[in-house]
């Protein structure tokens, strides 16, 4: 199997593995990302619980699991399309776009020979481009999320939800929160060339001069250091867009603080400047394991495949 190949595959099998074993805190995150009105991020997580809970009681009151876990996952269905998708074609465009530069650079397919901007550059054109093929899949999903299964107006499934979308939006609701969702590639981008050039720092270390860290089989905790680090970074520069993309996907009509700017100062206004890092704590909680989880088999995976 040719290396772009490999890299969609294990591309898939990451995004696969970490989506069913995270989901459950994409759902606080995100709902915490939408709360308006909670003094305080602990306010919020108590009303969330207590609102799952009583959705998934019975009718005397007592929780029901079946419906605890139901609820818990309600959205993993567009969760697990879109990060399996996101994810092949994010790795498979990037290994594209890093060849390209090797091209164009009159190199041999060694990363070595690649820049740090090299690397943030294949980053930014894989993440626009996996934004731009993946975003109806995160409106769908944010707002089955978003909404309780009990809700008159929850979407019953994925194609309700398309049919839905399309009927009373059109086309452009299946792209709402693609501008900041564009901006937001940034964070991913700073951190797959961190991620990459601590693999090669870590290969420098180890004095394989002649190896560029992305074909030497590092040691599992050298991967877990190279992925939390970058992951840490990136988040907590970049969230107050992706809160920003959460609010703007909930959104059904277009008021007159449709817009990114109107949106976020109002939204500061409102509920003050730490609210556009509502759910960071749950969120840095979520995408840290996570990440390691994603390249942890994203690496296996290639290793096994090669």
């Amino acid at each position: 199997m040719d290396r772009n190949r490999v890299e969609a595959v294990a591309g898939l099998c990451a995004g696969f593995s970490t989506t069913l074993l995270t989901h459950p805190l994409d759902f606080f995150k995100l709902r915490l990302q939408l709360d308006t009105s909670s003094p305080n991020q602990l306010t919020a997580l108590k009303k969330i619980y207590n609102q799952l809970v009583s959705s998934s009681s019975n009718n005397n009151g007592q929780l029901s699991y079946y419906k605890f876990i139901q609820n818990i996952y309600r959205g993993i269905g567009p969760n697990l399309i879109g990060s399996t998708s996101a994810w092949a074609l994010y790795f498979y465009m990037y290994r594209q776009f890093k060849d390209l530069s090797l091209l164009i650079i009159n190199k041999s397919n060694d990363d070595k020979h690649l820049k740090h901007y090299n690397y943030l550059l294949s980053a930014f054109l894989a993440g626009w481009s996996t934004s731009i093929l993946t975003n109806p899949i995160w409106v769908i999903k944010t707002r089955m999320i978003a909404i309780d299964r009990s809700s008159p107006n929850a979407y019953k499934s994925i194609i309700n939800g398309i049919s839905n979308i399309y009927e009373n939006e059109g086309l452009k609701g299946f792209y709402r929160g693609l501008v900041p969702a564009l901006f937001n590639v940034a964070q991913g981008a700073v951190q797959l060339s961190i991620y990459d050039l601590l693999k090669r720092q870590i290969s420098d270390n180890d004095n394989d001069d002649d190896n560029d860290g992305n074909n030497k089989s590092l040691t599992t905790l050298q991967y877990v250091y190279s992925s939390s680090i970058s992951k840490m970074l990136s988040t907590s520069i970049f969230y107050p867009l992706q809160m920003i993309r959460s609010r703007l996907q909930i959104l059904t009509t277009n008021p007159p603080n449709y817009s990114i700017i109107p949106l976020t100062v109002n939204i500061i206004r409102r509920e003050g400047i730490l609210a556009i890092y509502k759910g960071l704590p749950a969120n840095l909680l979520r995408v840290v394991p996570a990440t390691c989880i994603t390249f942890l088999v994203y690496e296996k995976s290639k290793q096994i495949l090669f």
